[in-house]
């Protein structure tokens, strides 16, 4: 039986700092964006025009129209007042703000530019220009707005959230770790870690950092569903069930937290508490694809196979999309003997991206029924492929998190133990074998460290974290040269990461390369302006440069 392992986390383009800086002004974020054709001021405002046509006059007619959510009469009296007084940074951010709440990115970025020319230091526009930006798919442009902001304010949330979300998009996680590690950490920040560390496919960090957010805030929806994902995807399903029935109880009308609590009820077997839970959630939502989907399982699972067909194709007709129900769905047509409809539902859930072994071993049986054994053979030949693959993949999930426990409590020699177990599983992971070295140099052993580092980078040479640590091994070792290459090899894989930079700057300046260095260093400080490494480096590049 295939389990129903489908947990959704906020996707990566969610823009909630957006929200947060909109929200900053008297213009309110949360209008609506219907436009009103009919600009008609109050009368007091009226008088104050003909009395005082000047830009404060225009300005204070703009912020009454946003109070009225009238956009387009707000964007047209700042840029009344923007002419008399073209030099108002003020004034431009209020007209670029309306523009871009009224859903004019394009025609916002002229104002707002002048905004941050005439006051450079302000963050409020730095931010929406950067929002301005990432919605005209204008990466580059984004993310120097967004480093403008955190050279402003290096512990801006919205800032930092942004810088990230852009970096992801472009694929550059090891810098959003390297950035984000030492941040404090509001939700948003802390989803975007996780999330980079899963995208790298360091599940056991991604967990961390959540599990020590969740202690922080224990009460949080976001933090424990995307924990329950990651534990779901370490095959913790027993920790993963015990978390989602806690925010299941803490919030009983929220249908996504119900929905997780009884999707890991379904993936630990727990019938007996998910049958009646699903039945009163599918009598609650009719409608709802996930209660549809696991109630079509469970239906499945006893025998109630009419039923669950009837459930399994509502939830196909709402989300065709989604390959699991695709096979459930043939699952049950098979035990109807319905052959031809379930070899349809089998292929599609492959087309879709189901990889499971279960799928092509049903598959291979309704094969068989309709007479098509040489396909039927070959289908079984993938399936014991995959079952292989499945069973290497639990054996790497279960070590590797046993692993984190272990380094975490401080017994890094059994950490490293366990982890090799996982890279055994899994030895063409270049993330397990990376959690591997770092454990390796908890532990003391440097030269097991540059044999895995160096077994990293040929798996995967765009995992920065790995070239600049061997990179800091080199330097250890005496090798400038040698670390100098590892860490332009980081920087060409992630260019905004911050500790390469600083590396590069340290190993150049013991080269007496000073101007070489000092370009390093003003390249992480205008990453990060607050990092403490960069700011000390600096200095004493410098100092160094001036005794010569």
């Amino acid at each position: 039986m295939r389990s129903p392992n489908r947990f959704r986390t906020a996707p990566c383009n969610s823009r909630p700092f957006l929200r947060r800086a909109l929200a900053v002004t008297v213009v309110v974020l949360s209008l609506p964006s219907v436009l009103q054709a009919v600009c008609k001021p109050s009368p007091a405002l009226a008088a104050r025009l003909r009395a005082h046509p000047d830009a404060e006059s225009y300005a204070a007619l703009g912020n009454y129209y946003g109070e009225q959510h009238k956009l387009d009469c707000a964007a047209e009296s700042f840029d009344a007042a923007l002419k008399l007084q073209p030099s108002s940074p003020r004034i431009a951010y209020m007209l670029g703000l309306s523009l871009y709440a009224e859903g004019k990115p394009e025609e916002a970025v002229g104002p707002l530019q002048r905004s941050t020319h005439f006051a450079p230091d302000e963050l409020k526009p730095h931010l929406l220009l950067a929002a301005a930006y990432e919605q005209l798919q204008k990466p580059k442009e984004a993310r120097e707005e967004w480093a403008a902001a955190i050279k402003i304010d290096p512990k801006s949330p919205i800032a930092l959230d942004g810088m990230s979300k852009s970096l992801m998009a472009e694929g550059d996680y090891s810098s959003v770790v390297d950035n984000l590690k030492p941040s404090p950490k509001d939700e948003n920040i802390t989803m975007d870690l996780a999330l980079a560390y899963s995208k790298m496919g360091m599940i056991d960090k991604s967990a961390a950092t959540l599990e020590d957010a969740l202690r922080v805030n224990p009460a949080s929806a976001r933090l424990t569903r995307a924990l329950v994902s990651i534990m779901v995807q370490q095959t913790r399903y027993q920790e993963a069930s015990k978390l989602a029935e806690k925010l299941a109880l803490l919030r009983p009308h929220d249908l996504d937290a119900q929905a997780d609590y009884l999707r890991v009820l379904v993936l630990n077997g727990d019938v007996a508490i998910a049958r009646p839970l699903a039945r009163t959630l599918l009598a609650t939502s009719p409608h709802n694809f996930d209660f549809l989907y696991l109630s079509g399982i469970l239906e499945r699972q006893a025998g109630e196979f009419p039923v669950a067909r009837a459930h399994l194709q509502e939830a196909i007709a709402i989300n065709p999309n989604y390959y699991n129900a695709h096979y459930n769905l043939g699952a049950v047509l098979a035990k109807l003997q319905e052959p031809k409809e379930a070899r349809e539902e089998f292929e599609k859930a492959i087309q879709l991206g189901g990889t499971e072994a279960e799928i092509r071993f049903d598959l291979a049986g309704v094969l068989r029924t309709l007479g098509e054994t040489q396909l039927a053979q070959e289908q079984l030949k993938i399936y014991q492929q995959e079952l292989k693959a499945k069973a290497a993949r639990t054996q790497a999930a279960t070590k590797s998190a046993q692993a984190a426990q272990e380094l975490a409590t401080g017994d890094a020699h059994k950490a490293v133990a366990l982890y090799q177990e996982a890279v055994d599983a899994l030895p063409e992971s270049a993330s397990l074998l990376y959690e591997l070295a770092l454990a390796q140099d908890k532990a003391g052993d440097l030269a097991a460290e540059r044999t895995t580092l160096e077994k990293v980078i040929k798996l995967d040479p765009t995992l920065a974290l790995a070239q600049n640590q061997l990179g800091y091994l080199e330097s250890q070792s005496g090798d400038p040269a040698a670390a100098e290459q590892q860490f332009k090899l980081a920087l060409r894989a992630a260019p905004n990461y911050t500790q390469a930079w600083v590396s590069l700057a340290a190993t150049l300046g013991m080269e007496s390369r000073f101007p070489e260095a000092q370009e390093a260093v003003a390249n992480a400080l205008r990453i990060d302006p607050e990092n403490t490494q960069a700011k000390g480096l600096a200095k004493a590049l410098n100092a160094a440069q001036a005794q010569r």
